[in-house]
C-alpha cells in the first residue's frame, strides 16, 4: 500500500488507500462515516441487505491499527448510523472489539447519526466537533464558511468519477479544500457517496486500489502536455 503524504497546517498527514489518515508524528489515525449497524437498520425494517458490514468494517480498521502501531484511533463523526441501544448485536460486536484494542486510546468526535450514546459512552471518548489538536481542528461537519484553524472532517462520503473506454469507475476520494482542511471519504461499507467535481479551490485525492491518486494534480500536468503538443 503506498500512501500519500500531505501537510495540513504545519502537520504531515499520510493518506491511506484504504480511506483513514494516519498521524505519524501522533501515531494516530483517523476515519470517518464509519456507520455502524446501518445493515442491521435495513432489516430490521424488512430490506433485505447483507449481513457482516460491521464486522467487516471493524477488520480492517484493526488491520491498519495493527499495520501502523497505532496508539490512537479519531473518529470523525458519524460512527454509528442509528440508536445503538436498538441493536444489542452492534453492541456486543463493539465491546469485543473494543476489548481486543484496549490499549489504543480511541476518540469519537460526535456526528449528525451519534444519538442516543449511553450504551457505547465507556467504549469511546465521546466529544463534540471543533476540538483542536495539534493545531488541526478535529470536526464531523466541514465549517461552511472560512476558519482561521485547518480543520478535518467528513461527513459529505465523498468519491469520484473516472471514466475510459465507454466505462465509469467509481472511487472513493479525500478532498482538500483551499489549503485549510481536509474532508475524509466514508470508511463504511454501507455508506454511498457524494461526487466531488474538479474545481479551483479544491484538490481530489482517489483511493485507488493500493494507492491514493493526486487526481487534479494530474489533470493539470496532462493538460500542460497537450498545450506544449499544440504550440509544436
Amino acid at each position: 500500500m503506498t500512501p500519500l503524504s500531505l501537510t495540513l497546517g504545519d502537520q504531515t498527514l499520510a493518506l491511506l488507500p484504504e480511506g483513514a489518515v494516519f498521524w505519524p508524528a501522533r501515531q494516530t489515525l483517523l476515519v470517518a462515516d464509519l456507520h455502524l449497524g446501518k445493515a442491521g437498520v435495513f432489516r430490521r425494517a424488512g430490506v433485505a441487505v447483507p449481513e457482516g458490514d460491521t464486522e467487516q468494517s471493524l477488520a480492517r480498521l484493526s488491520a491498519l491499527i495493527h499495520r501502523h502501531a497505532v496508539k490512537r484511533l479519531i473518529l470523525l463523526g458519524d460512527s454509528v448510523h442509528a440508536r445503538p441501544g436498538d441493536d444489542p448485536a452492534l453492541i456486543a460486536n463493539l465491546q469485543s472489539w473494543r476489548q481486543r484494542h484496549a490499549r489504543c486510546v480511541m476518540t469519537a468526535i460526535i456526528g449528525n447519526h451519534d444519538r442516543e450514546l449511553a450504551p457505547l459512552a465507556e467504549l469511546f471518548e465521546w466529544q463534540i466537533e471543533g476540538e483542536t489538536e495539534g493545531g488541526l481542528s478535529l470536526r464531523h461537519h466541514p465549517p461552511d464558511h472560512a476558519v482561521d484553524t485547518p480543520w478535518l472532517a467528513g461527513h459529505w462520503h465523498p468519491v469520484v468519477y473516472l471514466h475510459g473506454g465507454g466505462d465509469r469507475l467509481r472511487l472513493p476520494a479525500f478532498i482538500q479544500a483551499g489549503h485549510a482542511g481536509l474532508v475524509l471519504p466514508a470508511f463504511g461499507g454501507l455508506t454511498g457517496g457524494l461526487p466531488i467535481d474538479r474545481a479551483p479551490d479544491r484538490r481530489r485525492y482517489a483511493c485507488a486500489g493500493d494507492q491514493v491518486i493526486d487526481l487534479d494534480r494530474q489533470k493539470k500536468a496532462d493538460a500542460e502536455v497537450g498545450q506544449e503538443e499544440e504550440r509544436q
